[in-house]
């Protein structure tokens, strides 16, 4: 597959909104998809002691500056001049790499820091490939955090049959084992956990678009449009009482073409709205 095709085939929540870039921003954005969805399917599909092992060489060879693994290559080149992006897509890399097993978080600290490596890294490399200046940095990485939140709330079911917790222990003292077969008190605490991240995921989307002025134009549409879809999933949740064991959650096409035109709509009037204030402020 082409990194456009990854693009279109796999990002079902931004590939649509990517499609308001322009063809050049497009074809930057889908190679970074597909350095990190390359990543990824490595460690989901894969796995093992061997991936481990390379996604944890390719992360010390991202920091050196000097490697032999194609990813290494692809992302010296598409980061060229960038090094902000470059130590973030290595942290993107090593974290993928300490995932490959079963995982079980362990508290808040962990959360954070898992969300910041496969997600806030991503907003930080977006940021980087369009000169977004470093202030900026850290919405985006909030906004990174807070889709990985929704995404975690969204597939708890799944994780958990395959040995995998990402609500922390802290919030959810329960096994994957006790969750997938969803015994009485796992069933309270998971749903307790999701709607408290789900709340935590809010307040991230806030920080996150307090960023957006900062992004150009076309891109600042496409990512209003993408964590609109995104916090669409959130609202699906809320809806099912927080329940995960009711099917996975995900948002109809029909209603990411509202969401997203809503989250455009809002964005445009903000604009207007800072605008009027600064022509009356002349």
């Amino acid at each position: 597959m082409t990194p456009k095709e990854m693009l279109s085939h796999h990002a079902r929540s931004f590939a649509p909104a990517a499609r308001l870039l322009s063809t050049g921003d497009y074809a930057k954005v889908a190679r970074l998809y597909a350095l990190c969805r390359t990543v990824d399917d490595l460690a989901d599909t894969v796995g093992g002691p061997e991936v481990r092992a390379r996604l944890t060489t390719l992360s010390d060879e991202l920091r050196a500056g000097q490697g032999q693994d194609p990813l290494f290559d692809e992302a010296n080149a598409l980061f060229a001049g960038r090094p902000e992006g470059l130590a973030a897509y290595a942290l993107l890399v090593e974290t993928i790499a300490q995932d490959t097993g079963e995982t079980c978080l362990a508290d808040d600290t962990a959360l954070d820091r898992y969300c910041m490596g496969v997600a806030g890294t991503v907003g930080v490399m977006v940021c980087s490939l369009f000169d977004v200046p470093l202030m900026w940095h850290s919405h985006a990485a909030a906004l990174g955090k807070a889709m990985q939140l929704t995404n975690i709330c969204r597939d708890v079911m799944d994780d958990a049959r395959q040995g995998r917790r990402y609500l922390p222990f802290s919030l959810c003292p329960q096994t994957p084992a006790a969750i997938a077969s969803w015994l009485p008190g796992a069933r309270d605490d998971t749903r307790s956990a999701v709607q408290e991240l789900l709340s935590r995921a809010e307040v991230l989307y806030a920080t996150g678009r307090a960023g957006l002025p900062a992004l150009p134009l076309r891109l600042r549409l496409a990512v209003t449009a993408a964590a609109a879809m995104y916090e669409g999933i959130g609202s699906e949740l809320r809806a099912r009482s927080c329940d995960p064991a009711k099917g996975r959650a995900y948002v109809p096409r029909w209603r990411k073409v509202v969401l997203a035109a809503r989250g455009l709509i809002v964005d445009i009037g903000k604009r207007d709205r800072a605008s009027g204030q600064q022509n009356a402020a002349r």
